[in-house]
């Protein structure tokens, strides 16, 4: 008996249209948008070449020094410049105002100047480059002036020897788009209570047909609450796991070096969804959609503050009221994920565990107070 009321609740959950849409077909859709969206934002702050123009007059066709020092950083493996000659300055100008460069160069009196109409990071580094060859040049000048012939002094100017060293602070690289698909599944998980909504409503003999056959039946209520949170359970963590199968081999999201714990996190975050449905079925009486528009709403307001919409807000919500956050079940959701991603260690990520095992926990409890508390004069 207890088998085929576990498998009919399985049944009868997936032929649920509306919750094949929200915890199917929406994630779905999701995660492709976001794939297309913000894949290239790991790529955005990398350097990229700066087209820059040089105007070819005679005092730049007399400056051997300039002219090797352009060749130099325009090397199409190994510079940053992507250079472009013109006969005059009015030509470089017409191209600068179209956008084909960031700005040109010209030389006057042995000095480059730099002509752009931004002020933003490439222009910078264009300024900083030709400061450095300014005076590079005039100490080179100074030395020679001297007279001292000590070439090791002169070639120390050249010297780019860095004394920094890029090192990861954590296993996995860094990425500006992996927090949105963390947030995703946050979401997700909290749609588990769809399922809870309906597992409340089906054992209610006020709110479905089906709550009055299983009232009047000679099951047990305990085990049937159990059974049907169980199967509930069941095909939601399927849906988690085909969405999370969906990220990682056909967008070829990276969740780290291990999937098993992410799959906890899911299963954690998937009882806590079911507890927050079934604890809003519960204590209100308001119609099923209702019940469904909160359920919705506080879904989508919980993973606005994991930021799943704006990239940052759960870190400045952390600031700035730390225990909004930590009573924000995506927030502890996303942040679970993000803590298996960067960290070496397991400590902030169980602390996440718990709190997403204690907000399950309460919410379960006061969903079985509620439900033991109702009695029918007549069905």
């Amino acid at each position: 008996m207890f088998a085929n009321i576990y498998w009919k609740r399985i049944l009868v959950a997936v032929r649920n249209r509306g919750t094949l849409i929200w915890t199917w077909i929406f994630p779905l859709m999701m995660a492709t948008l976001f794939y297309f969206a913000f894949s290239g934002l790991n790529d955005a702050e990398l350097l990229k070449t700066i087209p820059v123009g040089i105007v070819t007059s005679d005092e730049y066709e007399n400056d051997t020094a300039f002219q090797t020092t352009l060749t130099a950083v325009s090397d199409p493996e190994e510079g940053f410049l992507a250079l472009t000659e013109y006969d005059t300055a009015e030509a470089a100008e017409e191209a600068l105002k179209g956008g084909e460069i960031e700005g040109f160069i010209r030389l006057e009196n042995g000095s480059p100047k730099l002509a752009a109409t931004k002020n933003e990071l490439n222009q910078t580094i264009l300024k900083s480059f030709l400061d450095q060859y300014v005076q590079t040049k005039h100490t080179v000048v100074s030395l020679l002036g001297e007279g001292t012939g000590d070439v090791s002094r002169i070639l120390s100017l050249f010297d780019t020897e860095a004394w920094t060293k890029a090192l990861s602070l954590s296993k996995n690289p860094p990425s500006e788009t992996v927090s949105y698909f963390f947030a995703l599944l946050a979401m997700v998980c909290l749609y588990g209570g769809f399922q809870g909504l309906d597992s409340v409503s089906y054992l209610q003999a006020n709110l479905s047909p089906m709550g009055i056959r299983r009232t009047i039946s000679p099951v047990k209520r305990f085990p049937m609450v159990v059974l049907d949170l169980l199967a509930a359970l069941t095909v939601h963590m399927a849906c988690l796991l085909f969405l999370l199968a969906y990220l990682v081999f056909i967008l070829g999201v990276d969740f780290g070096a291990s999937l098993l714990p992410v799959i906890v996190t899911c299963l954690f975050g998937s009882f806590l969804g079911l507890s927050f449905g079934a604890f809003v079925t519960a204590v209100s009486r308001a119609k099923e959609g209702m019940k469904v528009a909160v359920i919705i709403t506080v879904s989508l307001i919980c993973s606005f503050g994991a930021g799943m919409m704006v990239s940052g807000i759960n870190y400045k919500i952390a600031q700035a009221i730390p225990i909004l956050s930590w009573l924000n079940p995506a927030a502890r959701i996303s942040d679970a994920l993000y803590c298996l991603y960067y960290y070496d260690g397991y400590s902030q990520y169980f602390l996440n565990l718990g709190i997403l095992a204690a907000m399950a926990l309460v919410f379960s409890v006061i969903t079985a107070f509620f439900l033991r508390r109702q009695r029918y004069e007549s069905i």
